[in-house]
């Protein structure tokens, strides 16, 4: 199968998934933007296992550029945090950035650790 319909059929199970996590966080009625935190925490954890795998070049452009490059959302992210700003709610803002922050940050490393690759230090 070509690269590029390789990339694309990823991407769009990735942004079918993320539509489904959103919906499924939205009926829970869940606090913040928990959809958007699970699916950021859950791509760096995949990210960081899939790469830390070392894939095929097939592979590596359905699940890194494709699956995960439309199921992660760095943009909805930003664009919920300008919400919170434009809302006045700094408390809030801060929280939610550092739980996304952190808990990525976290979860690429538990991903590397799972995919049995140590950081390069």
């Amino acid at each position: 199968m070509n690269n590029y319909l390789l990339i694309g059929v990823g991407a769009m199970l990735g942004a079918l998934l993320r539509f489904l996590i959103s919906l499924g966080t939205m009926s829970l009625a869940v606090p913040f933007f928990t959809g958007t935190l699970l699916v950021n925490v859950a791509g760096a954890l995949l990210i960081g296992f899939l790469v830390a795998k070392e894939l095929a070049p097939g592979k590596y452009g359905f699940w890194i550029k494709g699956f995960l490059g439309s199921f992660t959302t760095f943009s909805l992210l930003s664009y919920e945090m300008y919400l919170l700003l434009s809302y006045g709610d700094i408390l809030v803002f801060i929280i939610y950035l550092a739980i996304n922050l952190f808990l990525g940050l976290i979860s690429v490393f538990l991903g590397f650790t799972l995919g049995g690759k140590k950081l390069n230090a």
